[in-house]
């Protein structure tokens, strides 16, 4: 009886340490990094923005144009111009920075007098959105000043440009020419909490004139944000590798056949 109780404990022991290698595995298939993508679009005056021809987004080369004819009273002759441009878009999307990086050159000759934030389309309905707007308010002391923005995401206070907007005026304390930018998030955004900065340029010298971000203005802190692809249930991918062998068939038999001997001879002894 204990030479079998014994057997039985060693087998028990052996399919155990067998079992490690023969159970099913289980390894998931994880995507690969995603890159960031974002698409945007201006708005102001509750329509669509568009840049007039002395505002248009800058170009790095050289162009050669001719200006268009333009009938003076004085009949001016008209005039053939090379128009060096600088881009602008280039120097500041891609860069990272944080809070203590911003330095404003302007001092009182533009200011960010408020903005909002709206959260547009949710999906999957779990409170991160994948498409937000950003309208704000920019003044000057000066009767009208051509200005661009660029905005920001960012999380433990590094930031990364996003977006930069075309040229536009804003005319003084002018309270009906804010400007709105609508983002959409494509893809490289997990779900969680973005803080926005908002940068002002002056279009003519390229400096940073103003600025607002999370730590003035509170609604553009924690934005609850995903890009599109995080919107979407995918089903996971999973790779599972099976073998077997017959084990525990086996290991059944020995058992039923171990419990029916132990019987037997239990019988045995009450006689």
């Amino acid at each position: 009886m204990k030479k079998l109780l014994l057997a039985l404990a060693t087998y028990s022991a052996f399919t155990a340490v067998q079992l490690n290698f023969t159970a099913p595995a289980h390894a998931t298939i994880e995507s690969d990094s995603q890159l960031k993508a974002v698409e945007s679009k201006e708005y102001r005056y509750e329509k669509p923005f568009v840049p007039s021809a002395s505002l248009e987004s800058k170009t790095t080369d050289t162009v050669n144009r001719q200006r268009d004819e333009i009938q003076s009273s004085d009949g001016a002759l008209h005039q053939d111009a090379n128009i060096v441009e600088t881009e602008k878009h280039t120097q500041h999307l891609g860069i990272n920075k944080s809070s203590s990086d911003i330095v404003v050159s302007s001092i009182n000759e533009f200011w960010i007098y408020e903005s909002w934030v709206s959260l547009e389309q949710d999906i999957d309905y779990d409170g991160y959105h994948s498409t937000f707007s950003i309208e704000f308010d920019a003044d000057t002391i000066f009767t009208r000043a051509p200005v661009y923005a660029v905005l920001y995401l960012g999380r433990n206070d590094v930031y990364e440009a996003i977006h930069v907007t075309s040229d536009f005026y804003i005319y003084s304390e002018d309270s009906t020419d804010t400007f709105t930018i609508e983002s959409n998030l494509l893809s490289g955004y997990a779900p969680g909490d973005y803080d926005i900065l908002l940068e002002l340029y002056d279009a003519d010298t390229e400096m940073l004139v103003a600025f607002t971000d999370a730590y003035d203005d509170s609604a553009l802190a924690y934005v609850p944000l995903e890009s599109e692809n995080y919107e979407y249930v995918a089903e996971e991918t999973v790779v599972i590798v099976e073998e077997y062998g017959g084990t525990w068939t086996f290991l059944t038999l020995v058992l039923l056949g171990g419990l029916a001997f132990m019987r037997r001879l239990s019988v045995r002894s009450q006689r």
